[in-house]
């Protein structure tokens, strides 16, 4: 370990969630000691919270971020606990927790409703709801937080909040198997994603587009739309939409019985995903 004069606060922190794996309390005791003296603690450990957010240290983050919701609302700082609530949500769905995560967001939410009005939180809860949802089924909840998401979005005319609002809504459609109106919403985001210069959003509209051909039965159509997905994602490279196109086509090349095919795209699937991640342990270096 390197001199710990020569350490960032963050790495410090980091150091300290190691040594206190199996004692979070210590842990989280170890950091408050290191907030400035006769600083804003509860700012402090939300800061650090965020910092292992980001590095995927979920259960360091998620302990910090208790204690400082602890703090806020002794303090009565309402509006950075209904943040802290809604960025506690998301992380602990990441973490595999995701009934955690619904009861994090649903605080975000209730603490929001008394608060004036702001758009980009309201988004963010309710965007975040509607993919925790999803993920456990409940498409009707899912749906009512996608709808919700999608009015903030149009009111604050925030175009990529409404494409990634109406795709959720356009996979939620899927999900249930309304392939009809999952269609108009993913040809509604496909038309806006043009109208506001393309980029990944406009793959990934293609993609959703592709997967209702798919489930309709349609595989050849299917292949047809994903190809052009690829072809938008050339000029606008994200990886990750990159790796559920050539996933997709593995899928309904499988439907076709072209086993070929359907191999070729599973072992680009993994290329995509060893490139990416020789690209983050470049950037680490």
């Amino acid at each position: 370990m390197g001199d710990r004069k020569s350490q960032t606060v963050e790495e410090r922190v980091v150091a300290l969630l190691k040594a206190n794996r199996r004692d979070l309390r210590a842990f989280v005791h170890a950091v408050e000691a290191l907030a400035p003296q006769d600083g804003d603690v509860a700012g402090f450990l939300d800061q650090m919270g965020a910092s292992l957010a980001s590095e995927n240290r979920t259960i360091g983050a998620l302990e910090l971020w208790t204690k400082a919701a602890k703090m806020y609302e002794e303090q009565g700082r309402l509006e950075d606990l209904t943040w802290l609530y809604a960025n506690m949500g998301p992380i602990a769905a990441m973490a595999g927790d995701v009934p955690r995560g619904i009861r994090f967001s649903e605080k975000a939410e209730e603490l929001a409703g008394q608060l004036d009005s702001d758009s980009d939180l309201a988004y963010h809860v309710s965007s975040d709801l509607g993919a925790m949802y999803a993920e456990v089924g409940d498409w009707e909840r899912a749906m009512y937080e996608d709808s919700r998401a999608l009015e903030v979005s149009c009111r604050a005319e925030d175009f990529p909040g409404q494409i990634k609002t109406l795709l959720a809504l356009a996979q939620v459609c899927l999900a249930r198997g309304d392939l009809a109106p999952a269609r108009v919403e993913a040809m509604g985001a496909l038309s806006l994603a043009r109208s506001c210069g393309g980029g990944p959003f406009e793959a990934d509209a293609m993609r959703v587009v592709g997967d209702i051909a798919e489930a309709s039965g349609d595989h050849e159509q299917a292949i047809r739309q994903y190809m052009q997905g690829l072809e938008l994602e050339m000029v606008s490279p994200d990886p990750e939409t990159r790796a559920q196109l050539h996933f997709a086509m593995s899928v309904a090349y499988d439907a076709l019985g072209d086993l070929e095919s359907a191999a070729r795209e599973r072992n680009l699937v993994e290329a995509v995903g060893l490139a990416r991640d020789g690209e983050d342990e470049s950037s680490d270096a």
